[in-house]
């Protein structure tokens, strides 16, 4: 599902090109195709079966002119597997986004 929800929206954000963005300009296309891996992050976790399954559920509305040019998106509704926060399964992890923020910060030892 995650991947014909990737393959769904780089169809619509090709036939319905809005306004061609200028050198320094990010289009509303790529805008929302780059908000998927970030909310990826937030719903995908390592289980028994599957080191990155989909454990969220989202609902992404996608706005259209009278041109049928893309001007907007937005989640209507993000469902998460919340167990997953505070009880992972033996032998699995948590939501990627919790290892992602670790890594990053500083390493006391």
């Amino acid at each position: 599902k995650t991947e014909t929800a990737k393959k769904v929206l780089e169809f619509i954000a090709e036939v319905a090109k809005g306004k061609s963005a200028g050198p320094d300009d990010v289009s509303i296309q790529d805008q929302i195709l780059r908000s998927n891996p970030v909310l990826e992050s937030f719903g995908n976790a390592k289980t028994l079966r599957n080191d990155n399954s989909s454990r969220f559920g989202k609902w992404m509305e996608v706005n259209f002119d009278s041109s049928y040019k893309i001007i907007g998106s937005r989640i209507v509704s993000y469902l998460l597997e919340k167990i997953r926060v505070v009880a992972p399964g033996e032998g699995e992890r948590n939501y990627h986004v919790f290892y992602m923020l670790l890594a990053g910060g500083p390493s006391h030892e």
